[in-house]
């Protein structure tokens, strides 16, 4: 099909990733006061702010990180590692581990991955998001992603810890 140009404008009109205290927060509006929860970091360190999902690891995560800042992902990722009470939910883990492998953070990435709250789905109704998310991080730390450093397994460690053998795999955006 022809290209769009009114899929142009919309591009053209979207709004930067929110930035709140140095790093990234999932949407602008929403404040302590707003009576919503924020389900990104509180950058002040209040743990009972922090709810939900760290979604914001996604925007170099699952995503490539269109628009995002690697000074500023580098402070939210530290803020959401540090703060966040261990992950609730068992997709988050595999989240967490694309970004810090995104961010030149091999060690880390493995970290989440073994971290003994993930739990895999076992009672038999299919693949729920954590099974998916682990099989994607580990596949793409092995083949790479765009722009991910040259050689073999590049989310992983490469300080001889880790032999990785893969097949068949292509890098992730």
């Amino acid at each position: 099909m022809p290209r769009d140009s009114r899929y142009d404008d919309v591009l053209e009109r979207l709004s930067p990733i929110p930035v709140r205290d140095g790093v990234y927060i999932l949407w602008e509006s929403v404040t302590r006061e707003s009576g919503l929860r924020d389900s990104s970091v509180d950058p002040r360190g209040n743990r009972q702010w922090l709810s939900d999902h760290p979604s914001v690891m996604g925007l170099y995560g699952m995503l490539p990180g269109d628009g995002v800042d690697l000074e500023t992902m580098q402070r939210t990722f530290d803020h959401v590692y540090h703060l966040w009470p261990r992950w609730r939910w068992s997709w988050d883990y595999g989240m967490v581990a694309m970004a810090a492998a995104r961010l030149g953070r091999p060690e880390t990435a493995v970290d989440v991955l073994l971290h003994p709250n993930f739990k895999f789905s076992t009672n038999g109704t299919g693949y729920f998001p954590g099974n998916g998310g682990l099989l994607y991080a580990v596949a793409m730390m092995a083949a790479g992603w765009d722009g991910c450093p040259e050689g073999n397994a590049p989310g992983f460690p490469d300080d001889g810890s880790w032999t990785v053998k893969w097949e068949g795999l292509k890098k992730a955006p």
